[in-house]
């Protein structure tokens, strides 16, 4: 789950103080053994939460990243595969994946994702990842628990090359302390973990990693598809479909839509054969052209042609969180457009507050603490930073993060990678069509395109609060670990 808010100088001045105490930064390790009964089975297993330390060449230490690996008791090394997972931002914690869906518990949703009634307590998870695969949740510097031991080392670990380095740090670390060198190695990236997944496949493997599959959840690895301006129309092309399933979800498309994938379906090939080169003629469009573009908008989006026309055949996602149900004084979520808020004003083009946002934080945290301290045996007096002040964030390759390059190197290196995109329908963060367009673009021949495949969920960028999104998303990663083991044998 992103989180992309830049900070400025007051919100800092609590991580400065944490930074500067080396004692109140330390967590110390908790080994805790427990059970859970699986569709599959019951499994014993071992959860190990910790702090790594990453030490500069003089040994000094810079970061403690915190971590917890949940292991399968009694379980061969080479037998068993090893995941190590992790959230975006840059900035977030890792608490989405671990309370939503790879752990052994998770926060108590709603079937359809909404908020639950409070108070909130971690339930046992049957879609955990357990089943399949050890699983490593890894918060990168600055968040959850981890810290940096001084202030001036976030710009040894704040950017694009820094991050993935230091996860790469951590990975190999690992490994060497748990002695699982023989297992068969996964990584699992949510949202900018799509930036940072496709740089660490490659960085892993020029350290002498070679993993034999990346998961990249709701991710993205070219910002250039996410970030908008003036001259660069890739950001709504990327978005059309998701805002178009959007639509269709609350009922604003003609009938003769009957499905979700109908919808998409359509409003990509769309998007390709007609509304992408109409953007790409820029102001040289006919009035005639704009005027049979606005009308096809408007029956994909929902909305009227006149706002189509007023827009300039553009609009940004975060318009359309509220003009979509402006008439009904509601908005849609950013990172499920599903999800719905009461809107106090019914002018002007920014929501209040994300639904989809308010609905994960309360009962994700509140179940996240409970857990640590009373399951997993956590003692410290330190807040779990769920957002945590990574910024200023370098971007070394200009304004746009981007790691499809890296992904594009190691895949053509290493013949027994694989990869797997799930995307939900309704993720107006990371939409599905800037994925694809991403992977069009990496200079992939017919064979290593086939190295990648996707898969869809009728849900939000956190497709797993969704309950059928959340068995299927368990389904299809356990098939692609699977049939990542059988390559090439």
């Amino acid at each position: 789950m992103p989180k992309w808010v830049l900070f400025g100088v007051a919100a800092m001045l609590p991580f400065l103080g944490q930074a500067q105490d080396a004692k109140s930064i330390e967590i110390a390790t908790s080994i805790t053994k427990h059970s859970i009964d699986l569709p599959s089975g019951r499994l014993q297993y071992t959860a190990h939460a910790a702090q790594l330390p990453l030490r500069d060449s003089e040994g000094n230490t810079e970061c403690r990243m915190f971590y917890v690996a949940y292991t399968k008791d009694d379980a061969r090394a080479k037998d068993r595969p090893v995941t190590f997972a992790f959230n975006g931002g840059p900035g977030s914690a890792t608490i989405w994946l671990h309370m939503g869906a790879l752990g052994p518990k998770r926060a108590p949703m709603n079937a359809d994702g909404s908020l639950p009634t409070p108070p909130y307590e971690a339930v046992d998870n049957a879609d955990s990842w357990l089943d399949f695969t050890d699983v490593v949740v890894v918060d990168a510097p600055a968040t959850g628990y981890s810290r940096l031991t001084k202030a001036e080392y976030g710009k040894k670990y704040f950017g694009v090359r820094q991050d993935i380095e230091a996860f790469t740090k951590f990975v190999k670390t690992w490994l060497t302390e748990h002695n699982r060198w023989k297992s068969p190695t996964f990584i699992a990236g949510e949202s900018y973990g799509g930036i940072r997944g496709s740089g660490l496949a490659n960085s892993l493997f020029q350290a002498g990693v070679a993993i034999n599959g990346f998961v990249s959840i709701s991710g993205s690895s070219n910002f250039l598809t996410l970030d908008g301006m003036r001259g660069n129309d890739m950001t709504y092309i990327g978005f059309f479909p998701s805002m178009a399933a959007c639509a269709w979800y609350h009922k604003k498309l003609n009938p003769r839509f009957k499905s979700v994938e109908q919808v998409v379906a359509e409003a990509g090939k769309w998007t390709d054969e007609e509304y992408g080169p109409a953007l790409l003629k820029g102001n040289s469009l006919s009035a005639k052209e704009k005027e049979h573009i606005a009308d096809k908008m408007s029956e994909f989006l929902g909305i009227s042609k006149k706002y189509c026309l007023g827009s300039n055949l553009r609009i940004p996602e975060s318009n359309f969180f509220k003009e979509l149900l402006r008439e009904e004084g509601l908005s849609i979520g950013r990172y499920d457009g599903r999800l719905i808020a009461k809107e106090e004003l019914t002018v002007g083009g920014q929501q209040a507050n994300d639904p989809s946002d308010d609905a994960v934080t309360p009962p994700f945290v509140a179940a996240f603490h409970d857990y640590a301290m009373n399951d997993l045996g956590i003692k410290t007096s330190m807040d779990y930073n769920t957002f945590g002040n990574v910024y200023p964030w370098e971007n070394p390759q200009g304004s746009y993060p981007e790691t499809s390059t890296d992904l594009r190197n190691v895949l053509a290196a290493n013949k027994h990678l694989r990869v797997l995109y799930c995307c939900g329908y309704y993720d107006l963060a990371c939409p599905f069509n800037a994925t694809i367009f991403t992977v069009n673009h990496m200079g992939l021949d017919e064979e290593l395109r086939s190295h990648l495949s996707f898969e869809y969920y009728p849900a939000g960028h956190m497709m797993y609060i969704e309950q059928g999104s959340r068995k299927k998303f368990h389904d299809d990663v356990k098939k692609f670990e699977a049939d990542c083991l059988k390559v090439d044998k």
